[in-house]
């Protein structure tokens, strides 16, 4: 069976959450969580260690971007090979590629020998490793499950993904307490390992994509480009999905200025901060899980990104713990619920043959536009402070967000709940 063909679980555990009836389906689940807590450890003591090697917003801004840039060269190449290469090889390779630049990194931390430049270098690699898994990973869902719950899946998938945020800079803070920067990069390497041998004995029914295509990589690119072109609804999606890298999300790269700088915390405070941005997620995927287990809603998807805008606005004008807490819950809240909305309709709206393709230009506009924004903000970070960047940065994702609901009715009215033809 396929993921559009199999029946829809019954029974306790498929009561709000039927997408963990699938027993493959909670092992990949389970595998992701593992690496993306291992990851969120290096991101946290990643930004300490740059802040502590350079004492530059700027600096951040730039090893933030070096980390998401290989998205604008890598994901269009890595949509064409989730369509046409076993996916499960692509996630097992790029898994151990990921645990080997940490491990070098972890080495020169260790021997106190890191420099900026190697940290850029590594953030680079890694990166260009994510952009070539990123598209196969996102596909592989919709075949471990019916189609019918798809968008319970996907907003599962969110909320491991920012339970892992929770736990991750927590332990993170914990780790570089106890015993230095360098533990919570070697700890991230040993958990991809582990993701990358347990991901190769995953029974992927469909672990080769929609099918294998016979055209050309150009061929299949072309192809997925004219697709899009035509359907005025998904180019619509995948235009407004840059706006929050371009404007928003920025607020992660910064994170490490307005901890120490604004609210004056230390690695320990920068743990909790991103934990409070996860604890919001949660909550939030959680909810659109059981709200929208099987469609998407255009109206859901307008409402998280504005509310996310407002928060960020106020995050920025906040000199207060406890208020910059509650903010960036909010913040991380909303912004799960606009991207796992977005994720679902995509997925749903686009044939099978196709959603690799599809899946990866999502990538590109949301992850590709992140580089940019990080070093504009930290350009302006370090003119003129981060709490301004972050304010204008929401002020305009409002603005942009405005403007796109205007020139385009149909997307506040959007819902769909049945899925394209395969």
């Amino acid at each position: 069976m396929t993921g559009s063909d199999r029946p829809v679980p019954g029974g306790r555990i498929g009561g709000r959450l039927p997408a963990l009836a699938s027993p493959v389906y909670r092992r990949f689940l389970g595998t992701a969580f593992l690496g993306n807590v291992g990851v969120w450890m290096q991101v946290t003591a990643q930004g300490w260690l740059v802040l502590g090697l350079t004492d530059s917003a700027a600096a951040l801004g730039v090893a933030s971007a070096a980390g998401i840039a290989p998205v604008l060269a890598l994901s269009l190449l890595g949509g064409v090979l989730a369509d046409r290469v076993d996916r499960r090889r692509i996630l097992m390779s790029a898994q151990f590629a990921a645990a080997a630049f940490a491990a070098v990194l972890a080495v020169l931390t260790t021997t106190g020998r890191v420099e900026y430049w190697q940290v850029l270098v590594l953030a680079v690699l890694t990166g260009s490793a994510t952009a070539l898994s990123m598209p196969a990973f996102q596909a592989i869902v919709s075949t471990l499950v019916p189609r019918a719950v798809l968008g319970n899946a996907i907003a599962l998938n969110a909320a491991q993904f920012n339970l892992s945020r929770i736990i991750g800079p927590v332990a993170a803070g914990a780790a570089i307490a106890a015993g230095g920067l360098a533990v919570a990069f070697w700890i991230n390497a040993a958990m991809l390992v582990v993701v990358g041998v347990v991901v190769s004995r995953l029974p992927l029914a469909d672990a080769a994509g929609a099918g294998r295509a016979q055209a050309s990589l150009w061929s299949n690119l072309v192809d997925g480009l004219r697709y899009v072109r035509g359907q005025p609804t998904v180019a619509v999606l995948l235009a407004l999905a840059a706006v929050p890298g371009l404007f928003m999300l920025n607020y992660l790269a910064l994170l490490p200025v307005m901890a120490r700088d604004v609210l004056g915390l230390g690695a320990g405070g920068l743990g909790v901060l991103t934990a409070a941005i996860g604890v919001g997620a949660l909550t939030g995927s959680l909810t659109v899980a059981i709200v929208r287990p099987s469609g998407g809603s255009g109206r859901l998807l307008v409402l998280g990104l504005a509310v996310a805008s407002v928060a960020l606005i106020g995050y920025g004008s906040s000199t207060s713990v406890p208020l910059s807490l509650a903010l960036l819950a909010v913040l991380g809240a909303a912004q799960v619920a606009y991207y796992a909305t977005t994720n679902t309709l995509l997925q749903i709206l686009v044939p099978g043959r196709l959603r690799g393709r599809v899946l990866s230009l999502y990538i590109l506009t949301s992850f590709g536009a992140i580089p940019i924004g990080n070093l504009a903000a930290g350009a302006l970070a370090e003119g003129f402070g981060a709490p301004l960047a972050l304010a204008g940065g929401g002020v305009l994702t409002l603005l942009v967000l405005a403007l796109i609901v205007a020139a385009y009715p149909p997307l506040r009215h959007l819902r769909v709940t049945r899925p394209a033809d395969s």
